[in-house]
């Protein structure tokens, strides 16, 4: 009896046209005297050959507007480099960016961005299943001064952070409304946070500029207090006044979207 890993090894390998409906005869997963159906093998095949387009196509809706016409190829493609090895279907996709990124250099010639596209919606399907507890709690305003000395964030346990080469944020954002398919995009550095909310269970993403996800990357050590000297120092020509109140609004933003979901005394 063959193990359904080994049959949908082999159908797999029939839809992708790599090995002949013929072959398959030598899986003995009919019933005991059946005769082989090789049309009802490539009719599975094809429904087998759906189920990862389907998939991949769900995970990476973005790749697949810009891509456009070449999209059924790539996946073709994709799944013969790194066919399925888990049973989990999405599992399956995983690895998708990592062949846009190392073997797909013809589609990097016109769209150098794919490879980071394809990133930005993989970690946002990871996110979506990752297995971590969010508890939140209580804030105390930083109208308290005390506040700002002896209090500083605890920070959504689900966040990811990455820099992009390309603006990546930006590029989704024209793709939701229909536009930016073939333009040309530049190299321009972005930092785009990714986590789950507590509450929705949804993901949220933000696009933090360069001081932003600097304050942010060291917030899980900083006071708020920290947090305002470290927005002062990144920008020495403008008003002190202005930074501090910039700071303290993003805080208060990023714990009111739960990015920031508690607070913790310093030294503890």
């Amino acid at each position: 009896m063959s193990s359904l890993r080994e049959i949908e090894t082999t159908l797999t390998s029939i839809w992708m046209e790599r090995q002949p409906v013929e072959s398959a005869q030598s899986l003995s997963c009919l019933l005991e005297g059946e005769k082989f159906d090789a049309d009802g093998a490539s009719l599975y095949a094809r429904l087998i050959g759906y189920g990862h387009s389907d998939v991949i196509s769900s995970i990476y809706p973005y790749c697949a507007k810009v891509l456009n016409r070449n999209w059924e190829k790539t996946i073709k493609q994709y799944v013969k480099m790194f066919p399925p090895d888990h049973f989990h279907l999405n599992s399956s996709a995983r690895k998708f960016p990592q062949f846009i990124s190392e073997h797909c250099p013809e589609l990097l010639d016109k769209l150098p961005y794919l490879g980071e596209l394809a990133d930005y919606e993989w970690l946002e399907m990871e996110l979506l299943e990752i297995d971590t507890a969010i508890s939140v709690t209580s804030k105390t305003p930083l109208s308290e001064p005390q506040a700002f000395v002896s209090l500083g964030p605890v920070i959504n346990p689900t966040l990811k952070v990455r820099t992009y080469k390309y603006p990546i944020q930006q590029i989704v954002d024209l793709i939701d409304d229909g536009k930016g398919f073939r333009k040309k995009f530049r190299p321009a550095q972005s930092h785009v946070a990714m986590y789950r909310d507590p509450y929705t269970h949804k993901v949220r993403i933000v696009d933090l500029d360069e001081n932003a996800h600097t304050i942010l990357s060291e917030a899980d050590r900083s006071s708020y207090g920290d947090m305002a000297r470290r927005a002062v120092e990144l920008n020495p020509t403008r008003n002190p006044e202005k930074s501090v109140a910039d700071v303290i609004e993003m805080i208060e933003q990023f714990h009111d979207i739960n990015l920031f979901v508690g607070e913790r005394k310093i030294g503890t």
